[in-house]
């Protein structure tokens, strides 16, 4: 049966990490669509994605969780039932993405700062109805281009990201394969279970059926985590937990 995935970041780091992903997954959608909307959602998506990445500076934290990752896995090399090909394959991509991430000089995304266009796209995309034609004529007339020059155009502008993208896809990777779901049943719609202490948890993980009608709201910190399944009503907007027993996958993933 098909499954639907929830997912909780248990640090900032791994928070991060996820709104990265959401926002790359996002312009790809849009990336690939003709119609001029589809477009300004994109642009908008590769708007967002630098502004993300400028209020820290995330490069640094990249390289952090990779070093981290990196030296926890290198110890398994020896362990019993690792395929050590595969370790080394892997170990292999994380030290490539940490010497390239070393290597690189400055702020990713700067070249969108001395775009005109773009800047001005930014500061007014939070201003409701602000991205007028009579706002930014630039943008109005960049939108009336053909198609594929507005996807070169986007495709240029997100390429200086790549090595972000292609570290948080690894860290991501690791962190969701460090452990396989089990089966378990939430009791009257509510779960609360604690994490063993002083293993490094990054996330929670709950996959339920497409055809349950329930969905779950997790909260969590270092010591545990609760997990609410409840009924959406779509014409009043309003959720209450059920009452139900609910069986759902879940996963703890820890490195």
């Amino acid at each position: 049966m098909p499954l639907k995935t929830y997912e909780q970041p248990l640090n900032e780091r791994m928070r991060t990490c996820l709104r990265l992903e959401h926002l790359f997954q996002r312009g790809d959608i849009f990336l690939r669509g003709d119609d001029a909307r589809e477009s300004l959602s994109a642009l908008l998506a590769l708007l967002e994605l630098h502004d993300l990445l400028t209020r820290v500076d995330f490069k640094r934290e990249l390289m952090k969780e990779l070093e981290r990752q990196h030296a926890i896995l290198a110890r398994l090399l020896d362990a019993p039932d690792v395929d050590s090909g595969k370790l080394q394959t892997l170990l292999r991509r994380q030290k490539d993405l940490i010497d390239r991430l070393h290597a690189h000089a400055g702020q990713i995304g700067s070249h969108l700062k001395q775009h005109d266009m773009l800047s001005a796209i930014k500061q007014r995309s939070n201003i409701p109805g602000g991205l007028c034609d009579f706002d930014i004529p630039a943008l109005h007339y960049w939108l009336k281009l053909d198609p594929e020059l507005r996807r070169s155009d986007l495709q240029g502008w997100l390429q200086p990201f790549q090595l972000i993208r292609e570290s948080l896809e690894l860290i991501l990777e690791v962190v969701r394969n460090s452990v396989g779901p089990m089966r378990i049943r939430a009791e009257r719609g509510f779960l609360n279970q604690s994490l063993e202490p002083g293993v490094s948890y990054q996330m929670v993980r709950v996959f339920i059926g497409d055809e349950t009608p329930y969905f779950p709201v997790i909260s969590g910190g270092r010591q545990s985590f609760s997990v609410r399944f409840l009924a959406l009503d779509p014409r009043e907007g309003r959720s209450a937990q059920t009452q139900n027993d609910v069986e759902f996958h879940l996963a703890c993933c820890a490195l």
